[in-house]
């Protein structure tokens, strides 16, 4: 029944489109007021069906500029710098050493060539960029080209130092993240849970990029690889000498038997007072640190400003020129605040 059903509004629909264009076509009694009227229909369907195609033409554009928008600007960016300087990446790429590793311990998943097209790209803006403050502040020509020069040389520099910032930040989070990380196994553990499991549970969690990583070893051992291997290849890719601890426990309860819920606590407790004490060190040096840093971004540019000043009014004439006060200004300074500032950040706690 159901087929033939079917098969009656198969050849309903059928006999409805055969006579659609019947239906416009009024009831004339000339013979050629008929054949013109049917050339007018046929043009007007010819001219629906043409601009069927131009909306489908425009619905595929917008649906390849929506993926193209959602693709992230670095990728395009990169994706670019290949299209016109494919020659130069792929002389960069073969002279530079270890990116591919520094990649890999990052979690940046770009491809060594596509990586060394964003560093170019990235050095190209940079360099523009500073070019054209120096020049917009006045800068001699000569100076800025040189400003320009270098400010692409530090971008390229910073582009290479940018997956192992990346990776040690990564490490740093691990560690924060790992006496949480490893309470939790250890109450799973304690209920009767498969060590396997646990580590699931984990990476299912919301411990930032623990959880990534130890999806990435429950994604190893799914692909064949063993307990051991995977998580040896996580402690490398840390590089961490806590994670380091952490790891050989695990392996060695595993391997030799043992509570491993109670040693993963213990773990955790000596992280816990560990990761205190550091804490208390590192907010004694702070107090001296703050200090210096406030004598270094508000103290000395003014008595810089005044000095220069003064110096000028008893010469009766500018001691310095616009330019470098401009520059020892904009540069000088904040250059040493970010020195501070980045003292401070190093000296934090993992």
């Amino acid at each position: 029944m159901g087929f033939a059903d079917f098969l009656e509004k198969l050849g309903g629909k059928t006999i409805e489109i055969t006579e659609k264009p019947l239906k416009k076509l009024p009831k004339g009694k000339s013979v050629q007021e008929r054949l013109r009227l049917l050339k007018q229909l046929q043009k007007e369907i010819e001219e629906e069906r043409e601009e069927t195609e131009r909306e489908k033409i425009v619905e595929e554009v917008l649906e390849w500029r929506k993926q193209e928008i959602s693709q992230p600007f670095s990728d395009r960016l990169a994706e670019a710098i290949l299209k016109y300087f494919r020659g130069p990446v792929q002389t960069l790429t073969s002279s530079i050493k270890g990116l591919e590793y520094d990649l890999y311990r990052a979690n940046i998943f770009m491809s060594k060539e596509k990586y060394v097209a964003l560093m170019l790209g990235v050095s190209m803006f940079s360099g523009f960029f500073g070019f054209i403050f120096a020049y917009l502040i006045y800068i001699p020509i000569t100076t800025s080209l040189l400003i320009g020069l270098l400010g692409f040389i530090g971008g390229f520099l910073y582009m290479r130092q940018y997956p192992r910032m990346v990776w040690k930040r990564r490490v740093v989070e691990v560690e924060r993240a790992m006496p949480y990380a490893l309470r939790h196994m250890a109450a799973l553990l304690s209920a009767g849970v498969g060590i396997a499991e646990a580590m699931l549970s984990v990476a299912k969690a919301d411990y930032g990029a623990l959880s990534e990583e130890f999806e990435l070893i429950i994604r190893e051992m799914r692909t064949g690889s063993s307990f051991e291997d995977a998580l040896t290849k996580f402690e490398e890719k840390m590089g961490s000498d806590n994670i380091s601890r952490v790891v050989k426990q695990m392996l060695r309860a595993v391997k030799f038997g043992g509570n491993l819920a109670e040693i993963l606590y213990k773990l955790a407790e000596d992280f816990s007072f560990e990761y205190r004490m550091k804490l208390v060190e590192y907010v004694q040096k702070i107090n001296g640190i703050a200090f210096v840093y406030m004598f270094m971004t508000i103290v000395m540019p003014t008595m810089f400003i005044v000095a220069i000043l003064a110096g000028s009014i008893l010469a009766r004439k500018l001691v310095i020129q616009p330019n470098a006060l401009a520059v020892i200004l904009l540069f000088a300074f904040p250059s040493l605040s970010l020195i501070i500032v980045n003292m401070i950040k190093k000296g934090e706690p993992r």
